[in-house]
């Protein structure tokens, strides 16, 4: 599965900055450079970057993330999902720009990166045919289940597994940490969760927020039976758009 398709158009006059058109729908490619930009500085970021997330401006399209690398701290413009403050991310390409213009924001950046590919430096596993599972190069997480504490409201994993029919389509609160994830695949991420009553069993949930492995987490979720999404992922029991909270 490819990635999913970014247009952007970027004006540039020769008096003025490059623009980034927030709701324009002129198909440009994934943070290509346009012609007649050449008043503004461009070079390919060929070398991975990794990098810690500071802050997060969100538009209607794009994300806006100040990172830091190293001493050196910079923006990044990049596809507008949800990402997770004082985590580490990584890209490989990127164009770089200065004297950049936002007018989803009426700001201007001293220098930006457009990075079409940012991806969690947290995640396991590997490259698989659907889309990209990150392995992980951070330090060893802790992923033991004990003295987990349950949020009011919340139900076991062993609870929902043996009762599931009672379950299934319902929304459901659980307190869980997360043992694996598999970001970014089929325009989610696939949350791996045990809560040390039932780990025998991987129970899965889809978000749209990644969470690192070794993250305890409050969730709610809609459990449901029997869902084959293809290419493998089938389960016989899943959470759906599972929502973080706090």
């Amino acid at each position: 599965m490819g990635l999913l398709s970014l247009s952007l158009w970027l004006i540039s006059c020769q008096q003025g900055p490059t623009v980034l058109e927030e709701d324009s729908q002129a198909a440009q490619g994934i943070f290509e450079p346009a012609s007649g930009s050449s008043k503004t500085q461009v070079s390919q970021a060929e070398a991975e970057h990794r990098v810690f997330l500071m802050d997060t401006l969100s538009g209607s399209r794009y994300s806006y993330l100040k990172v830091r690398e190293g001493d050196k701290e910079f923006w990044l413009a990049t596809l507008k999902r949800s990402y997770i403050l004082e985590e580490e991310y990584i890209f490989e390409k990127g164009i770089y720009k200065t004297d950049y213009y936002s007018t989803a924001f009426d700001r201007s950046f001293d220098e930006i990166y457009l990075v079409s590919d940012l991806r969690p430096a947290f995640s396991q596993g590997q490259q698989e045919a659907l889309g990209n599972i990150f392995e992980s190069k951070s330090p060893a997480k802790d992923l033991s289940t004990a003295d987990i504490q349950a949020m009011d409201g919340a139900i076991s994993i062993k609870e929902l597994i043996e009762n599931a029919d009672s379950y299934v389509e319902q929304e459901v609160k659980l307190t869980a940490k997360v043992v694996k994830i598999n970001a970014n695949i089929m325009d989610r991420h696939w949350l791996h969760l045990k809560d040390g009553s039932m780990d025998q069993f991987d129970l899965v949930a889809t978000s749209q927020t990644a969470v690192p492995a070794g993250h305890t987490i409050n969730l709610k979720a809609t459990l449901r039976k029997s869902v084959d999404f293809g290419a493998g992922y089938s389960y016989d029991l899943i959470l759906e758009n599972a929502e973080v909270l706090p």
